[in-house]
């Protein structure tokens, strides 16, 4: 079977080739999405977390029996297959990781840009071993911040966004035993 050409063709439609796939269409190109894995709709998530299924058996991730990533230490290690999943977890079916993260996007701070920097000017050159590759971005976080404001809302309601920060806000505080927190 022959499928039409299309400009685009997008491997993994999660948060990210999802932005990328909204605004290059809004762009008059015509993009394709390719995703892997099971499709997942409400009845997924509207019942409590099964931590066995999800925490213990990583539904959500890839299978390490069937595809695996690769580590090395440093450069001169020989690289070896991941194959039991730790803090590194890449996900798979539709959705992506911004399922299995549950749409939590941490903002990043300036000195994130600037990690190698910043660590040598506060502690010294010596703080940072010789055979590490930690360097700078390459941009700073002024550059990317316009960008990073606009797309913390793209995929969001803020409105509702900020009722339930207050909800929660209300509820942290009423648990400590103090009164509610003011809201903007």
């Amino acid at each position: 079977m022959r499928f039409p050409a299309v400009d685009v063709v997008i491997i993994g439609v999660g948060w990210a080739g999802g932005i990328l796939a909204a605004e290059l269409t809004k762009a008059g190109l015509k993009v394709v999405g390719l995703e892997r894995g099971h499709a997942r709709g409400v009845l997924d998530f509207q019942h409590d977390i099964d931590e066995l299924r999800y925490a213990v058996d990583y539904e959500m991730m890839q299978d390490t029996s069937q595809e695996t990533w690769t580590l090395r230490h440093n450069l001169t290690d020989r690289a070896l297959p991941i194959r039991t999943l730790g803090s590194f977890l890449p996900g798979t079916g539709e959705g992506g990781a911004g399922v299995h993260w549950q749409g939590q996007t941490w903002r990043f701070e300036p000195r994130d840009f600037t990690i190698r920097s910043s660590t040598i000017t506060r502690y010294g050159a010596s703080a940072i071993p010789a055979d590490s590759t930690i360097q700078d971005w390459g941009i700073t976080y002024d550059q990317l911040e316009p960008t990073t404001t606009r797309s913390s809302t793209w995929p969001a309601f803020p409105a509702r966004r900020a009722t339930s920060r207050a909800r929660f806000r209300r509820a942290a505080t009423r648990s400590r035993g103090h009164a509610p927190a003011t809201t903007r």
